[in-house]
Order: C-alpha cells, then sequence, then structure tokens
C-alpha cells in the first residue's frame, strides 16, 4: 500500500464500458442497437443516463467512453458534450482488462507527469440506479481512500435478495482512517441458490463491476500482473496521437490476452478494498433482469403494448400486434418488425446459443 504525499487536488476521470454485441436483449438490440444504447427500464437510453448520473461530479470533458468504432456514430449522436477525442475504439473486442489498459493509456498521454494526482472510476454503461445522490456520494468515498492510500476500490453492492446471478465479494477488516472501506477477503463467481443465502446472512455484497483508483496505481498493477498486455499497451501508448496510431493499435491491439480485469487484477492485487453501496443499483443483464427491475415478482404479468393474458402467470410481452398468452407461466415474447422472440425466462442463458446459430446460419441481418 503506497500513501499520497498531497502535492495538488486530484482530477477524478471516468471511463465508461460500452461495448457489446447486442445479443442480451436480442431481438430489441442488435450490434449496431446494443442495450447501452437503449432505454431499457429508463427514461433516457442507459449509456445516457450513466454519463448523465456523474454529474457534478465528474463533468462530461472528464468522461471516456470505451467501445467498438462500429458504435462511435451513435455514440457521438447520443453524447455530443462528450469530446470526441474521449472516445477510445477498440478495433476488436479483448474482454475488460485490454479494454480498460487501453483507455488508461489515453489518460496517461493526456495528464503527462500527473498520474498521481489522476483518479479513474471504471463504470458499466448498462446499469440501473435509482439514488444517484447517494451513488454520487459512495463514489467520492472511494475516491478519497483511492487518493490517499493507493487502493483498487471496488463497489460493493448490498443485496436485497440471493441472487445466483451475481457474482460476491467478501469483505474483511476496515482500512485504517478510511470509513466504510474494508479490505477484500475474496472474490467468488456466482453461486448456487443456497450459497447465496449463505453469502447473504455471512454479509457478503454483489459484485458491480465497479471500480475506482490512482491512475498510477492500475499501471503497476498491469505491470505486475498482466505483464504482457502492459508490454503491448504501452507500445500503443508510445503511438496515440500520432501518424501511425491507428496501424499500431490495428496491429498490436487484437494480440493482447482476452482477460477480464476481475480475473487478470483484481482477484490477483493485495491492494483492493470495497465500499458498500446502497443506492437502488440493478445490473439490467438480460429479459428476466428488467422482468424484476419492473416489478415482476414471479406471478404479476408486464406488457409494453396490447396483451391479453389468460391463466397465465409471471409473463413479460413487448409488441405491437395484439399478443394473447393462454395457459403459460414465465415467458418473455418480443416482437420487433423482423423477429419474434419467444423465450421462457429462467433459460436467457440459451439465447447466446440462439443469436450464435442466427451467425452461423447466415441470417447477420436479424443480429
Amino acid at each position: 500500500m503506497t500513501d499520497r504525499v498531497p502535492d495538488a487536488a486530484p482530477e477524478l476521470f471516468a471511463v465508461i464500458m460500452a461495448g457489446g454485441q447486442g445479443r442480451r436483449f436480442w431481438p430489441r438490440s442488435r450490434r449496431r442497437q446494443p442495450k447501452q444504447l437503449l432505454a431499457i427500464g429508463t427514461r433516457e437510453p442507459l449509456l445516457l443516463e450513466t454519463v448523465s448520473r456523474l454529474r457534478p461530479l465528474i463533468p462530461a470533458e472528464r468522461v471516456l467512453i470505451c467501445c467498438g468504432r462500429e458504435l462511435a456514430p451513435e455514440v457521438r449522436k447520443l453524447l455530443p458534450e462528450v469530446p470526441e477525442k474521449n472516445l477510445v475504439l477498440e478495433p476488436t473486442g479483448r474482454d475488460t482488462a485490454p479494454a480498460i489498459g487501453l483507455a488508461l493509456e489515453h489518460l496517461r498521454r493526456r495528464v503527462g507527469g500527473r498520474e498521481r494526482q489522476t483518479l479513474v472510476a471504471v463504470l458499466p454503461a448498462d446499469h440501473y440506479i435509482r439514488r444517484p445522490g447517494r451513488f454520487r456520494a459512495v463514489l467520492a468515498r472511494a475516491a478519497r481512500a483511492a487518493d490517499r492510500r493507493g487502493l483498487i476500490l471496488t463497489i460493493g453492492i448490498v443485496p436485497d435478495f440471493p441472487s445466483p446471478a451475481y457474482g460476491y465479494i467478501r469483505p474483511g477488516e476496515p482500512v485504517p482512517g478510511e470509513n466504510g472501506v474494508l479490505r477484500v477477503r475474496r472474490f467468488v463467481e456466482k453461486p448456487d441458490p443456497r450459497a447465496a443465502k449463505k453469502y447473504l446472512q455471512q454479509g457478503y455484497l454483489w459484485n458491480a463491476g465497479m471500480f475506482l483508483f490512482r491512475l498510477d496505481t492500475m499501471t503497476a498493477a498491469f505491470r505486475r500482473h498482466l505483464p504482457e498486455a502492459a508490454a503491448g499497451l504501452d507500445r500503443i501508448g508510445a503511438a496515440i496521437g500520432g501518424p501511425g496510431e491507428a496501424r499500431v493499435l490495428a496491429r498490436l491491439f487484437p494480440r493482447l490476452p482476452r482477460i477480464s480485469i476481475d480475473y487478470g487484477i483484481m482477484e490477483k492485487a493485495d491492494n483492493v478494498a470495497v465500499v458498500a453501496g446502497d443506492f437502488g443499483w440493478r445490473d439490467v443483464g438480460g429479459w428476466d433482469a428488467l422482468y424484476r427491475l419492473l416489478g415482476g415478482e414471479g406471478i404479476k404479468n408486464i406488457s409494453r403494448g396490447p396483451a391479453q393474458f389468460v391463466n397465465s402467470a409471471g409473463c413479460y410481452v413487448e409488441s405491437e400486434k395484439l399478443v394473447a398468452l393462454v395457459g403459460v407461466q414465465n415467458l418473455v415474447v418480443i416482437e420487433t418488425p423482423d423477429a419474434i422472440l419467444v423465450l421462457k425466462r429462467d433459460r436467457e442463458m440459451d439465447l447466446k446459443k440462439l443469436t450464435d446459430l442466427l451467425d452461423a446460419s447466415g441470417r447477420r441481418e436479424v443480429l
């Protein structure tokens, strides 16, 4: 752990992870319209709400959006207040560690020698947060601890039910002098329902995939725990702003190890801590999560559009035409102009198999 000697006011930046192939909410989401560009259980598109809730803590000029090149036009249209130079464009998907590393290279060149005075919040673009004021307060607390202690902070969500859909964090002892900041004992993969109940009783937190750190702290973590990725990112970073930037990025980025930030760094580092957050969070990860977010409790039927239900329960419908469900339970029915999906709510993990099948059979026009 490296305590920081204050020598300048720190600046807080945000890196918003906005990649994706648009498969989790197919057929409503598509490759060029993934869920973060849609209003999924929200008034505005999820990405827009993510950026808006950061103000005034982090203004738009200090927000970086990490996404694929094909999404850049839609992101620019949605967020004109975010400078074009703040779009960090991946030539191909390599999971979260290379994506975050690329964004940090852009920041390193931007802040020059002020890496120790630069704080970074890494946030997914597709989360629902009901109490943005509380969320900003938790971010600010994590930022203070990251600044003073050289810690990598993660935000753990206080669970309100034993969900097997999320990973968990086991908190440990308090960090001295930092109110509400706890060491992380371990990260736990998505559990079975019995284990999820046990974790809830033992005070575990949901892993929301939100991180906060000093730029120099995470740069050192990459070099220690992901040296191969760090070496490639250094070479990419050296080319940023130069005439060969696009060529170097296209050649080197696809060679970086495909690994998540959780596996690559968070589970290995010894300077990881957690701040608990209770601000009405949900990961809108798929159709079942949306059904629950909108108030479904396994019995209620929810529809957006004309629908009739007879002896049916636990169903979610989106349609423009009349959809009538008779004698069925726990179905998702989604109608778009070129596709209709009928899905059991507890089988949404098979949606990727379906989109892979459509891709393999040449039906790319519906993807």
